[in-house]
């Protein structure tokens, strides 16, 4: 890959060609190796585990430390500082986006899976279908593997639990014990427990193809250079572990805080506020009867104690999502296998 990565440096490469780049494919002594597009490589290894491991970062262009953990990864696979044990597929999602420093150019691209891309005409719109086509493939091709995809992001507002997943909606399956496991060795430190289908890239994956997949959220935005990545130096071993000897480190699963969904909030009037400090946390929680929300046609009262509040948001259009109420529930109401 040096021919035409210097440094193996992946991400400065993508950054360098933001809009495309021409497939190249190496072939060496221990794999095959293919960028596909910008910021999209595959490694097949000539011998590895039945796992097939999709890795993406960068889906909103400002979240950059998952892209620079992901990048130094990468750069010691292609030096031959870590070996690659399983077949990798990594991603870095809106490299425009990224080179601007904003969330997106046009459209929130994880808005744009299962083909909800089809709607726009833009460039996060194109390459959302480009990821599709390249993650089908990839999972095509070896059909009985383990499939694992793991969409690593950073959220813009603060949290109560700092790095946070989100579990896609799984409908009628169980919730996979070993990968809830592995999320608590990676110190996440609360899942929410999606309640619906949605169109974002972790969503696409479990239901499109039968992969675990989470959205991992690990800390708060900030601009290249200025992560401190020792906050996430759990994922890091996690991720390793898994990629230099098809090994899933596991945690205690039981000290994951699980939140399932019970309200979804609504801006229904352009009076509508929400009842928060400018500072709001992501799951902090209330009290029953505080007043979360009101307008002139509607106002929400909490339900009970310890309910909290993710993902708020007023500046939107009416009839949009404004946030989700959110209840804590145990791992032993689960279903799991």
């Amino acid at each position: 890959m040096q021919a035409f990565i210097q440094n193996n440096d992946l991400l400065a490469f993508t950054l360098a060609h933001p809009q495309h780049a021409e497939p190249i494919r190496q072939t060496n002594h221990w794999a095959t190796i293919t960028l596909e597009d910008t910021g999209i490589l595959r490694i097949e290894p000539q011998q590895g585990s039945q796992i097939s491991l999709v890795i993406s970062a960068g889906v909103h262009g400002n979240e950059t430390a998952p892209m620079e953990l992901l990048n130094k990864i990468v750069q010691d696979i292609l030096a031959g500082r870590l070996a690659c044990s399983v077949r990798l597929l990594v991603i870095f999602g809106n490299p425009p986006a990224a080179n601007i420093g904003q969330r997106f150019t046009h459209t929130n691209m994880n808005r744009l899976f299962s083909g909800a891309w089809q709607t726009v005409d833009n460039w996060e719109g194109h390459r959302a279908k480009t990821i599709e086509t390249s993650i089908s493939d990839f999972f095509a091709e070896q059909p009985k593997h383990q499939k694992l995809h793991y969409d690593l992001h950073t959220a813009i507002r603060g949290s109560k639990y700092p790095k946070f997943a989100v579990h896609p909606f799984t409908g009628d399956k169980a919730y996979d014990e070993q990968q809830l496991a592995l999320l608590a060795a990676a110190e996440i430190e609360a899942v929410l427990l999606s309640h619906q289908p949605t169109t974002t890239l972790s969503y696409y994956s479990y239901h499109v193809h039968g992969a675990q997949a989470f959205t991992l959220e690990l800390g708060q935005v900030a601009p290249f250079g200025e992560n401190d990545l020792n906050k996430v130096a759990a994922m890091d071993k996690v991720l390793r572990a898994l990629i230099g000897s098809a090994k899933l480190l596991a945690g205690d699963a039981k000290r994951l805080k699980l939140f399932q969904v019970i309200d979804v909030l609504t801006k229904d009037a352009e009076d509508y506020q929400l009842v928060i400090p400018a500072d709001f946390k992501n799951f902090s929680d209330f009290k029953q009867g505080q007043t979360l929300t009101h307008s002139s046609l509607s106002n929400y009262q909490v339900k009970a104690d310890g309910d909290a509040l993710v993902f708020p948001n007023t500046k939107l259009p009416i009839g949009q999502r404004s946030g989700l109420v959110v209840r804590q529930t145990d791992l032993s109401r689960l279903q799991l296998e």
